[in-house]
């Protein structure tokens, strides 16, 4: 973009090398998964729902899209919606290994969707300036 225009034009998110670095250290250092007792006294672990809260934020700003509450909401409405939830019952730690297992099996492929519904936020106004 410096190239063509002769001046610093916004950074590419993809290209952001702290952004890719988070990345890095979060599949080698993922983190834990956090059991939710449910009504009928058991626990269970969403983890979808544990990688939106994780990851949408930080892909909003990457992105440079509105982060103002409304638009986050709007934003995780549509995470949660869009993307198919893995619930893990707890009993045991075999459990818990296996939840983290798949929380870092998953954690490309939702964090390639947030990417798309962030970007597909875009060209909405901004409120958070």
């Amino acid at each position: 973009m410096k190239m063509l225009t002769g001046s610093q034009g916004p950074s590419n998110p993809i290209l952001d090398e702290d952004f890719k670095a988070e990345i890095i250290r979060a599949k080698k250092n993922p983190e834990p998964v956090k059991p939710v007792k449910t009504a009928d006294g058991a626990a269970q672990i969403n983890i979808t729902s544990e990688l939106i809260t994780q990851w949408l934020p930080k892909v909003m700003l990457r992105f440079n899209v509105c982060t103002c509450n409304r638009c986050s909401a709007e934003a995780t409405v549509s995470a949660f919606d869009e993307i198919r939830p893995i619930i893990v019952r707890v009993r045991n730690d075999g459990d818990l290994k296996r939840a983290a297992r798949l929380k870092a099996d998953r954690q490309q492929s939702v964090l390639m969707q947030l990417i798309r519904i962030v970007t597909a936020r875009k060209s909405l106004p901004r409120h958070d300036r």
